[in-house]
């Protein structure tokens, strides 16, 4: 593979080692056995994340060593761990990764219908949205989501230390530095996510305790702020009961994967 199968359309965004570009994809005979069958005539469009290692290195070296940068090598790991397990509907596919001087490439699938943060800021009507967050790591599809970015990833089964990701989705426990479970800090997250996407706000700037906002959060909990937002009268108590449950301070009190699959939101015996 190489960047001269590549036939530059547009550029899709910034990533943050280098950019994201909407590409056709002009594979040999060989090539084409591994991708999707497409109909005769249609053009292969893919998307093309392009990741200096010099860069990556820089912003490693001045960064603040307690905060963990993405990693370019990890998200080619994590592609083909993926892709080795079949691949899942809600996960971008990564077809082909390779390396050309210092540059690593990845050739994903295109998502026509851009990020989840554009679709959630179209669909608020109570104010301008915050650029200093987003929620462009969920991509659209055909309305269909699919996670993107896994330069981040750890192993579920190991207990992580170092801050990790933006601070509005970021646990308490990860910004307080200390040991985590990242399944749990996940869920965290997750219920971050949700909640912007039901009040088009995050929850809190930093879930610190040098933070006012969060500290109203310890008093009120989650399903207080809902209350004092007025949210509690347009969202079902079910929705309203799983985002408090996976936005619970203590990370031992927060609900599992299971949980939230098996949660009456989820499990199609309460209402959304």
């Amino acid at each position: 593979m190489s960047t001269s199968q590549l036939y530059f359309r547009r550029k899709i965004g910034d990533a943050l080692y280098g950019q994201v570009r909407e590409c056709e994809l002009r594979p040999t005979r060989a090539q084409e056995q591994l991708l999707p069958p497409l109909p005769i005539g249609k053009r292969r469009i893919v998307a093309v994340k392009t990741m200096s290692l010099s860069c990556a290195a820089n912003v490693r070296s001045m960064s603040d060593p307690t905060r963990v940068m993405d990693d370019p090598l990890q998200e080619c790991r994590v592609a083909d761990l993926l892709s080795n397990a079949g691949g899942h509907p809600n996960v971008v596919h990564c077809f082909f990764h390779f390396q050309e001087n210092d540059c690593i490439h990845l050739v994903t699938d295109f998502c026509t219908d851009g990020d989840l943060y554009t679709h959630v800021a179209s669909a608020i009507q109570r104010g301008a949205m915050t650029e200093g967050w987003s929620i462009h790591n969920v991509l659209v599809h055909n309305g269909e989501c699919k996670i993107s970015e896994f330069g981040l990833s750890v192993d579920a089964n190991a207990l992580c230390l170092g801050r990790a990701g933006k601070d509005y989705y970021m646990a308490p426990e990860v910004v307080a530095g200390e040991v985590y479970d990242p399944v749990e800090a996940d869920i965290w997250s997750l219920g971050i996510m949700w909640f912007v996407m039901l009040t088009g706000s995050p929850l809190v700037s930093v879930a610190s305790r040098q933070n006012k906002a969060f500290l109203a959060l310890e008093q009120l909990q989650v399903t207080g702020v809902f209350e004092s937002w007025g949210f509690d009268t347009k969202l079902s108590p079910s929705i309203i009961d799983l985002v408090s449950q996976m936005l619970k301070v203590n990370p031992a009190e927060r609900i599992s994967l299971v949980g939230i699959l098996e949660h009456p939101c989820l499990n199609g015996t309460a209402a959304f």
